[in-house]
């Protein structure tokens, strides 16, 4: 397996590179640091000075051989031999057409957005682009971690077979605990939703009848994910709970080391999913996002 780090020169992207040598160890792991300098955005006619552009290109140059040089020497404390690349660009397209050129890439890790957090809904950060535009999984965090126990969230989406067989597969080389988590969204509440808007007749029926329908769905995700993971010779404990996906799920994998969730409800969609976009706004959660 090989893995793209990406290097943004602060300090969540080393810890993610630091993270990604915990994984290399167990997996025998190859990887590459990639920094994008984007000086080519600071034209003459963007700065107004020529003299300026000049100065910035030179300045980026500087940080970007500073960042793949402690990169190297973070590989190093570790015993893992580290690959480092420069490219010239925008960030986000650097990254997608290097990962899309080199299909040995199996997973990109990234820090989450150093814009911050409340940026997230009004700035497009790199890491939210490529999570939603790469076909190899995206790890995000900001932390260094060792990881022990995975949490995978699953429902009757299309992705939802793919981040049970991804999450079997790395738990299994890591030799991780691993959990299933399927939640039945709160009928009452969001039929509550719908009487804001207008009467509902036979609410108390509508209420029943959709509660069954969420349930049933639930556990034929977990069942589907079961079924997937026990192909591959994994056991993992099952859980079903009830009330808002999103915050269920997050409150949920913070007694884990790792969430592995899908980006997307279908591959063929260009927005994250919710919980997803909810993520990245919390920057709170070691994430893997599956395609």
């Amino acid at each position: 397996m090989k893995i793209l780090v990406a290097l943004d020169g602060f300090d969540a992207a080393f810890n993610a590179l630091r993270t990604a040598c915990h994984i290399a160890q167990k997996t025998y792991s190859q990887i590459t640091a990639f920094h994008v300098n984007k000086g080519q955005e600071y034209t003459a006619e963007e700065t107004g000075w020529v003299s300026l552009t000049e100065k910035i290109s030179a300045e980026l140059e500087t940080l970007g051989h500073k960042v793949i040089n402690k990169a190297y020497e973070i590989g190093k404390s570790f015993g893992i031999p580290i690959e480092g690349i420069i490219s010239y660009g925008i960030p986000a397209n650097e990254l997608l057409k290097y990962t899309d050129a080199h299909g040995i890439i199996k997973l990109i890790a990234m820090g989450h957005s150093s814009k911050g957090k409340g940026t997230q809904e009004f700035v497009e950060s790199t890491t939210r682009i490529i999570a939603a535009g790469s076909r190899a999984p995206v790890f995000v965090t900001s932390s260094e971690i060792d990881i022990r126990k995975i949490l995978i969230a699953v429902d009757n989406s299309e992705v939802s077979g793919r981040v049970a067989s991804f999450g079997g597969n790395f738990a299994k080389l890591l030799g991780a605990e691993l959990s299933i988590i399927s939640v039945v969204p709160d009928a009452e509440a969001m039929i509550s939703e719908y009487r804001q808007i207008a009467e509902v007749p036979n609410i108390e029926r509508h209420i029943k009848e959709s509660e069954k329908d969420l349930n049933e769905i639930a556990e034929r995700a977990i069942s589907n994910a079961t079924v997937t993971l026990n192909s591959i010779g994994i056991d993992a404990a099952t859980m079903i709970k009830k009330g808002n996906p999103s915050e269920e799920i997050i409150a949920e994998a913070g007694y884990y080391d790792l969430l592995i969730v899908g980006a997307k409800q279908k591959p063929a969609h260009e927005k994250l999913s919710r919980i997803a976009n909810k993520l990245f706004n919390l920057q709170t959660t070691n994430t893997i996002f599956v395609q």
